[in-house]
């Protein structure tokens, strides 16, 4: 290189920059490059003098051009380069992982698939990054489904709400087999008319939620949204002309959904049993503040109670059913329903259900030992 060539000075703090983010990760924290730093770099090893106001003068020019840094107190790193689009869209081996947990620890992902994705991963790994093969170790922990149409059943809906057209598909059920000497669990096909019954939907949006997958639809012989696990769906089929026994039309229920917030019923829906949505109050325990916030949000109403100061009392909307009274109920007395009147005295009712569910089984086993 031509040590000394001022016209040359801001080519140098480019290769500077590269060099630096070659030998520095991310996650390095003295991976930033400082004015002064570069000054002295600048200095030692190409024989050239400069400022601070030419060094931020060379930052600002490098930015117009397309170059993108990471910025803190401590200087400057190079993040990605005009020239670099690969490196600029490309993986980091932290987010590579965030995606592997989350397909391992996923419900309505097959064992199969997941190790298959993994697979897939590690070939956008950078070069130094290791191995995405200890996520698969846990997927024997992991109570995974076994449906292995998932993956096709996902791409079909995509391809029905990209297309406003309506779905066909078969629904199974879970039950146990007792009479068999080999006790076990076994998926049952909802039937009607003594075959798998075939459900015309129109669906709408799919929503992650508590590890598992679900799909909203519109049913037009209810006038009503449904709300399916994707991976109890089998046999799907987007309606487009050749399926001579059900009518092909586009998607129904627009109006419907029009009105609907989907994140809304997403935060306010408990396991996505639906239910009729409330305006309630809590009584919460303050040291269950994050629970109150993981659940609902931050945008909740809340309020300074009058009895306790242990205690403080939130507003918010809830789908009032039996999966929202148990999920109160796990909290004892630490968070209870204030408001409103009908709703706290139907979740007094489902506890009074519970204890006498409990008081017959203990009558029942008291019968049988005599």
């Amino acid at each position: 290189m031509a040590k000394g060539d001022n016209r040359l000075k801001v080519l140098y703090v480019v290769d500077i920059f590269k060099k630096n983010s070659k030998q520095k990760s991310l996650d390095d924290k003295n991976r930033f490059l400082s004015a002064n730093t570069l000054i002295q770099i600048l200095h030692d090893e190409y024989e050239l003098n400069a400022d601070r106001k030419s060094i931020y003068s060379y930052i600002q020019s490098m930015e117009q051009y397309g170059f993108e840094f990471d910025k803190s107190k401590k200087g400057y790193y190079l993040v990605s380069c005009p020239d670099d689009e690969n490196k600029k869209y490309a993986f980091e081996t932290a987010e590579l992982k965030m995606i592997a947990d989350a397909l391992t620890l996923s419900h309505f992902y097959p064992v199969k698939k997941t190790r298959q994705m993994i697979k897939k991963l590690e070939h956008l790994m950078p070069e130094n990054g290791n191995s995405l093969q200890n996520n698969a170790i846990f997927l024997e922990n992991v109570n995974k489904s076994e449906n292995p149409s998932v993956v096709y059943n996902i791409d079909s809906v995509c391809q029905a709400i990209d297309e406003d057209k309506q779905i066909i598909f078969h629904y199974y059920n879970i039950k146990p087999e007792l009479n068999s000497g080999n006790n076990r669990f076994i998926t049952e096909y909802r039937e009607e008319n003594g075959q798998p019954k075939k459900y015309l939907q129109s669906p709408y949006s799919l929503i992650w939620k508590n590890d598992g997958y679900y799909l909203l639809t519109y049913d037009s012989a209810k006038k009503d949204m449904c709300t399916f696990r994707v991976d109890r769906m089998c046999d799907v089929i987007v309606l487009n002309g050749k399926d001579n026994d059900i009518e092909n039309k586009p998607r129904d229920g627009h109006s419907f959904f029009s009105k609907i917030n989907i994140t809304e019923y997403s935060n306010t829906a408990f396991d996505m049993f639906g239910g009729e949505k409330t305006d309630i109050s809590l009584r919460v325990k303050k040291n269950l503040a994050k629970v109150i916030v993981d659940k609902f949000g931050k945008n909740v109403s809340i309020y300074k109670d009058k009895f306790d100061d242990d205690y403080f009392l939130c507003s918010t909307k809830v789908q009032k059913s039996n999966m929202f009274y148990s999920w109160v109920s796990g909290f004892g007395n630490d968070i209870q329903i204030t408001y409103p009147e009908d709703v706290r005295q139907d979740y007094i009712e489902y506890l009074k259900n519970i204890l006498n569910g409990y008081q017959n089984l203990n009558e029942l086993e008291e019968k049988s030992k005599k």
